[in-house]
């Protein structure tokens, strides 16, 4: 290995940066690279090298319009993302916003020789947004092995980058000073600008590199309210995008439209943690109603902003006994239904309260109780289920009782995905708190 790769690799593990990277038809090298660099182990989540086609579509979910290009490479380096940020084991979401997506794909040298160009394409994926690298490569001036080695190059040039961004993130959110080089995508060792180009490609090489940054909050609000991005979270301290896509699997999650959020929200989400410790926690806010259509993406930063204000749902207190709980996400996704939420969320944990626990039981918003079964049961077998808060109700006598999860009549079949929230009383609503001018 080169020394000037060994000090990129080197700056590359010593940043927050964790990776997971999928590489096809060349760039085989890379992964020996970074692996045999010291500190391998706190950059690298998985690594995958999907070169059949069954094992690119099983990578991909579809087979790719066309095997190496810029776009199956992107499409890679999204898998890759995803399941990046699903392997992170942190109960913060804050933790996976440094997570990247490595994709590349290649047509090289081979026997017999291939009739069209050589190249390969890089990309990356990431909250920090996402970048592409094209490399066409003189035919005939190289054997496979010196092919991949320039495809396994650019690999380590677009890790390099991704982790300068990464840093460079870090520092800011620290508060700390740097010099220009950061402010241009490197970080404090230069990795972007560690590896040498000049003399390795020749003059009918042709290297280029387009980025598409995420530079503004409102982005991923108009991504998910448009449909180019089905989930998006936020950090409910910072107001910070941390991922985009996926999340943990061991998430509780409270939905609702929060209009605005308030303290009893704040309250149910801290019950339901109780009930699973040692997941991450989060709000969930479906920009899209079945009935309503889909909301303005001003309106979506309002609700928001509830969040991210000092006295909003998800302040970082979260109980003045229970510091100890990590801070909420805020979610935004188009999925109205449970069953589309469990299919964005396998493994997750829904908080809802005793009326929706009733509504989720009525076969008419199925189409009927055999409709009603299935969608319960896909949603067990994506590990999902629910928590159920009671609430307090004005009894015949006039004194308040407490309806809980016992009222409900749940169907046999269905029952071991609904849970108690025991002791939880929740009289607070959102219209009340609008109509005394609140929100």
């Amino acid at each position: 290995m080169e020394p000037a790769l060994r000090v990129a690799l080197e700056a590359v593990h010593a940043s927050p940066m964790r990776a997971v990277v999928h590489v096809t038809g060349g760039a085989a090298q890379s992964l020996g690279w970074v692996m045999a660099v010291p500190g391998a182990s706190r950059t690298l989540l998985d690594a995958r090298v999907p070169y059949a086609r069954e094992s690119m579509v099983d990578t991909l979910g579809a087979e790719p319009k066309q095997y190496v290009s810029a776009q199956t490479a992107r499409d890679l380096a999204r898998t890759a993302y995803t399941r990046g940020v699903r392997l992170s084991s942190g109960v913060h979401h804050d933790d996976h916003r440094h997570v990247v997506g490595v994709g590349c794909t290649c047509a090289l040298a081979s026997v017999p020789p291939k009739k069209g160009d050589h190249r390969c394409f890089v990309a990356t994926y990431g909250v920090l947004g996402s970048a592409t690298y094209e490399l066409n490569m003189e035919k005939g001036l190289r054997d496979r092995w010196e092919e991949d080695g320039l495809a396994s190059r650019l690999v380590v040039q677009a890790l390099a980058d991704a982790a300068a961004e990464a840093e460079t993130r870090e520092r800011e959110r620290r508060g700390e000073s740097f010099g220009k080089d950061c402010a241009n995508g490197a970080n404090g060792d230069g990795a972007a600008n560690a590896i040498p180009w000049e003399g390795v490609l020749s003059a009918n090489d042709a290297m280029t590199t387009t980025r598409a940054p995420t530079r503004s909050p409102d982005d991923p609000i108009s991504w998910v309210t448009s449909g180019s991005c089905d989930v998006a979270a936020f950090s409910t301290e910072t107001g910070e995008l941390t991922s985009l896509h996926a999340i943990p699997p061991r998430t509780v999650i409270l939905p609702g439209s929060f209009n605005p959020a308030h303290e009893g929200h704040r309250q149910m989400l801290a019950a339901a943690a109780a009930l699973r410790p040692g997941h991450a926690l989060a709000f969930e806010l479906a920009v899209t109603n079945a009935d309503k259509g889909t909301l303005e993406p001003a309106e979506v930063r309002r609700r928001a902003d509830s969040f991210f204000s000092p006295n909003g749902a998800g302040t970082a207190s979260f109980g003045s006994e229970t510091l100890e709980r990590p801070t909420p996400s805020l979610l935004l996704t188009r999925a109205p239904l449970f069953s589309q939420k469990a299919a964005l969320f396998p493994g997750a944990t829904f908080v809802v309260g005793h009326d929706t626990a009733i509504r989720l039981l009525m076969p008419k918003y199925y189409g009927g109780e055999v409709e009603m079964l299935r969608a319960f049961e896909d949603i067990r077998n994506l590990g999902c289920s629910f928590v159920v808060a009671g609430r307090a109700a004005t009894s015949d006598e006039g004194g308040k009782t407490f309806l809980t999860l016992a009222d409900v009549d749940v169907p046999e079949r269905i029952r071991d995905v609904f849970e108690a929230l025991p002791g939880f009383r929740n009289d607070v609503s959102s219209t009340e708190i609008r109509e005394r001018g609140g929100g």
